[in-house]
């Protein structure tokens, strides 16, 4: 024999979901409001600290084009150079790269900033030290390729098993060039 439903067999637990449903997404706002404020203070201390660690001796930093492109400058407020915010598709996600360029035109520092999604102990690899100074002193108007890619020009050796990682930086760089040499050419005319 079924049984029929009756309406308050069917509005109580309707609505108990409902308000259980309504005080989840309430917690979850008012947590999202709570910590807005210290996440973007936390990445604008980690892009201030990657932008010193691609121009080291840069005192200070002008912000010409929005979260992108940045004028360093000595103690004196004479530019040396230029930290320039790119990102890419890696292996497991995003890749964002701090590239610095020198008033030559040649890069002085690259700072992978996150790459958090990266397969840890491979992927991950690419912010080492030994990974990055690869591109110090590589020019900023010649295209720079994974080595795997190609032995023609500038060149950088892949981290080993991270092929995919080690373009996505390489990638990055190139686009952080590019950017340089159209600020560049643009400021010259």
């Amino acid at each position: 024999m079924r049984k029929k439903l009756s309406a308050k067999a069917i509005l109580i637990p309707t609505i108990s979901l409902f308000l259980i449903c309504l005080v989840v997404t309430a917690l979850l706002a008012l947590t999202d409001n709570v910590t807005a404020e210290k996440i973007a203070e936390n990445e604008e201390n980690n892009k201030q600290a990657s932008m010193r660690t691609v121009l080291p001796d840069a005192a200070d930093f002008e912000e010409i084009e929005a979260d992108v492109l940045y004028l360093g400058k000595d103690q004196s407020g004479n530019p040396i150079g230029y930290a320039i915010s790119t990102a890419t598709q890696g292996y497991g996600g995003q890749v964002k790269v701090m590239t610095g360029i020198g008033m030559d035109g040649k890069i002085v520092g690259v700072d992978v900033f996150y790459n958090d999604d990266e397969t840890p102990g491979l992927g991950k690899n690419t912010s080492n030290e030994k990974f990055r100074e690869q591109y110090k002193g590589l020019n900023a108007d010649s295209e720079i390729a994974v080595s795997k890619d190609s032995a023609d020009g500038q060149t950088v050796d892949a981290v080993t098993s991270a092929t995919i990682s080690s373009r996505a930086v390489t990638k990055a760089v190139n686009e952080a060039c590019e950017k340089y040499n159209e600020y560049t050419a643009k400021e010259a005319k």
